[in-house]
């Protein structure tokens, strides 16, 4: 086991966090899936996977450290994944995350896993509860070839990031 990423130990998979929830109840944000194949990574319960299925996405990839957080989520593909890597089976038009940024020790390796798996001209969103987020999370994101743009929502923040360069889906 590393500091540097989330491990099956950690428990977060079982439970419903509250910025996932948010952006799967977001049908505007979301309205980027349809038609593309999506990652839900760090899926935990999948509440944003199973929310872009139902607007439209062609196939959802869940991903998860925690093999017993994916066992809930049946009949969909599902991947037992640590941080640092790509995800198998990639790369994906669409990344979606919620509560991913709240341990700044695994920033790092979050972003390393979605440059690794988003395709070229794709866009990850990520949720997030806090209105402020780490100062350095931008030019940490750029030092892994993303572009990092973060807006408030009314209830939670919204981070649109994409390939340096490319031209996003959203």
């Amino acid at each position: 086991m590393t500091d540097s990423v989330p491990t099956p130990a950690d428990a977060t998979g079982g439970y419903a966090w509250p910025a996932g929830r948010r952006l799967a109840t977001d049908h505007a944000a979301l309205a980027i899936v349809a038609g593309k194949r999506v990652l839900d990574l760090g899926c935990g319960t999948g509440v944003c996977g199973l929310s872009a299925l139902h607007l439209g996405a062609t196939a959802v990839t869940f991903a998860d450290a925690d093999a017993a957080a994916l066992a809930g989520i049946r009949g969909h593909a599902t991947v037992v994944h640590t941080w640092g890597t790509p995800v198998p089976g990639g790369p994906w038009p669409v990344i979606l995350g919620g509560d991913l940024l709240y341990r700044p020790q695994f920033f790092a390796a979050l972003l390393t896993t979605i440059t690794g798996s988003l395709a070229a001209d794709g866009v990850a969103l990520l949720s997030d509860p806090r209105s402020q987020l780490e100062s350095d999370l931008p030019e940490l994101a750029r030092q892994h070839g993303l572009s990092w743009v973060q807006e408030r929502r009314a209830d939670y923040t919204l981070v649109s990031a994409s390939r340096l360069g490319s031209r996003s889906v959203r």
